[in-house]
C-alpha cells in the first residue's frame, strides 16, 4: 500500500509539472495528453486507498463504485498516454482519426464495464472485490472487458513507444524514456493478462487455486512505475538541464558582481537599475530572482561593462598596465591570471583617476577577453575576481596613493619655499 502512494504521489507530480508547462500559448497535443494520462493514473491508485475508498463509496451510496471508477480511469490513462504517442509517431493527416479511433474503444469499452457493474449489483464486502464475486457473470465479463482493453492498450503503447524510440537520434534521454514506457507497458501486461485468466478460468466454472494477487498487484504497480518514469525522464533532465544553466548564469552573474559594481557606480547612467543591495539579505534575494530568469541577462551585464570600459578609456595608463605585469609576474602569476591583474589593475587606476579628476592619459588599451559571449563572460568575471581580491591590484593603487601623497608633499614643500624667499626678500 506504501508502494501504491509512493506511486501515486509520483504520478501526481508528474502530472501537475507536464500542466504547468502548458500555460499560455504552449498548449502542445501530446503534452496534454500526456498530463491527462498522468493525472488519471495518479488518480485511479489514489481512490484504491482504503480511507478514500470507504469513504467515497459512502458518499456514492454504491458499494465498490470506486473500484469502478478506478478501472475507468486506468483505462483512459492509457488511452491518454497512446494519443501522445499517435501525436509524436503518426502523420499530421492520419492523427485525428486515430486518436478518435482509440477514444471511441475506450469511451465503448467503459461502457460496457459500467453496465455489466449496474447489472451485478455486488453488494459491500471487507476482501477484494473481484476475488469474492470472481464467480458471477457479470463480473467475470467485466474483468475481461476491462483486462482485455487494458492489454490492447498496453502491446501498443509498448509498439508505439518502440517505433517512436528508433527515429529519435541525438537525444538519448529521450530513448531511454520511451524504452521505459514500452517495459512499463510489457510489464503491466503480467496484471491485465492475470485477471482474465481468472475471469475466463471463472466463468468457464473452474476455481482458479493458484495465489494471483501478489504477481498481478506487483506488475501492475512495477509497469505504472516504469511507465512514469519513463512519462517524465526526458523532461526532468531537459528542466534539471535549464535549472543547472541557470544556476551557472548565476554564478557567473555573481563573479562578475564586484567589477559591474564598480563600473556603476562611477557611471550610474549605465544600467537600468541600481546596483543591488549589498546586505546579505538583498544579495541573496536578488541571486534568487537571477537563478529564477528575471531578465537579468548576461548579455546585459557584459554590454554594461564594456560600455563603462568606453567611459574609462581616456584614463586607461600603460604604465600602469607594465607595472602591474611586473608586479604580477614577482608574484608568481602566468598566462590568463596575469593577463586579468593587469586589466583590473588598469580599470581600478582609471575609476580611481576619474573619481579625483585627473588628467586624461589615454596611453593603455583594454582587448575583449573573448570571441564569444561565453568566453566574455568567464573574462570578465577573472577580471572582476582580480579586481576585487588580487593583491597585486591591491600593491597597485597603494602605489599610486603614495606617489600621490609624495608629489602633494612636494608641493607643499616647494610652495613653502618659495613662501620663505618672499619673505627674506621683503
Amino acid at each position: 500500500m506504501i508502494f501504491t502512494a509512493v506511486v501515486a504521489f509520483a504520478a501526481l507530480c508528474a502530472g501537475a509539472y507536464t500542466a504547468s508547462t502548458l500555460r499560455g500559448g504552449n498548449r502542445v497535443p501530446s503534452r496534454t495528453w500526456m498530463g491527462v494520462a498522468l493525472l488519471c493514473l495518479a488518480l485511479a491508485l489514489a481512490v484504491l486507498n482504503p480511507g478514500i475508498r470507504t469513504r467515497l463509496d459512502d458518499l456514492l451510496g454504491v458499494p465498490h463504485a470506486t473500484r469502478l471508477i478506478s478501472h475507468a480511469l486506468t483505462i483512459w490513462a492509457a488511452t491518454a498516454a497512446l494519443c501522445m504517442l499517435v501525436y509524436w509517431t503518426r502523420s499530421p493527416q492520419t492523427t485525428q482519426r486515430a486518436v478518435y479511433t482509440r477514444q471511441a474503444i475506450a469511451a465503448a469499452a467503459t461502457a460496457v464495464m459500467a453496465g455489466l457493474f449496474v447489472v451485478a449489483r455486488t453488494p459491500a464486502a471487507t476482501r477484494d472485490w473481484f476475488s469474492t464475486y470472481a464467480d458471477m457473470w457479470p463480473i467475470a465479463v467485466y474483468m475481461i472487458v476491462f483486462g482485455g482493453m487494458l492489454t490492447y492498450t498496453l502491446i501498443d503503447l509498448a509498439r508505439l513507444s518502440l517505433r517512436y524510440a528508433r527515429r529519435i537520434t541525438g537525444h538519448p534521454v529521450t530513448r531511454l524514456g520511451l524504452h521505459l514506457f514500452a517495459a512499463g507497458g510489457l510489464v503491466a501486461l503480467g496484471y491485465s493478462v492475470t485477471i482474465m485468466v481468472v475471469a475466463v478460468t471463472e466463468l468457464a466454472g473452474t476455481t482458479f487455486t493458484a495465489d494471483w494477487t501478489k504477481l498481478s498487484h506487483v506488475c501492475q504497480l512495477l509497469g505504472i512505475g516504469l511507465i512514469v518514469i519513463g512519462s517524465v525522464l526526458p523532461g526532468t533532465a531537459n528542466a534539471s538541464a535549464a535549472a543547472l544553466h541557470r544556476a551557472q548564469d548565476a554564478h557567473q552573474t555573481e563573479l562578475m558582481e564586484p567589477l559591474w559594481r564598480a563600473i556603476v557606480e562611477a557611471h550610474p547612467a549605465i544600467p537600468r537599475r541600481q546596483p543591488r543591495p549589498k546586505h546579505l539579505w538583498g544579495r541573496m534575494t536578488a541571486w534568487t530572482a537571477s537563478w529564477m530568469g528575471d531578465g537579468r541577462s548576461l548579455t546585459r551585464r557584459v554590454l554594461e561593462i564594456r560600455d563603462g570600459y568606453l567611459q574609462l578609456a581616456p584614463w586607461f595608463d600603460g604604465a600602469v598596465q607594465t607595472r602591474a605585469i611586473d608586479l604580477g609576474r614577482q608574484a608568481g602569476l602566468t598566462g590568463l591570471d596575469l593577463q586579468a591583474v593587469a586589466e583590473a589593475a588598469v580599470v581600478a587606476l582609471a575609476l580611481d583617476a576619474k573619481a579625483r579628476g585627473e588628467e586624461q592619459a589615454g596611453t593603455g588599451e583594454v582587448e575583449p577577453g573573448g570571441e564569444d559571449l561565453t568566453g566574455e563572460v568567464r573574462w570578465l568575471g577573472r577580471v572582476s575576481q582580480a579586481l576585487n581580491s588580487s593583491p597585486v591590484v591591491a600593491e597597485v593603487l597603494a602605489e599610486r596613493e603614495r606617489a600621490l601623497l609624495e608629489s602633494r608633499s612636494q608641493v607643499s614643500k616647494t610652495l613653502k619655499d618659495l613662501g620663505l624667499r618672499q619673505e627674506q626678500r621683503q
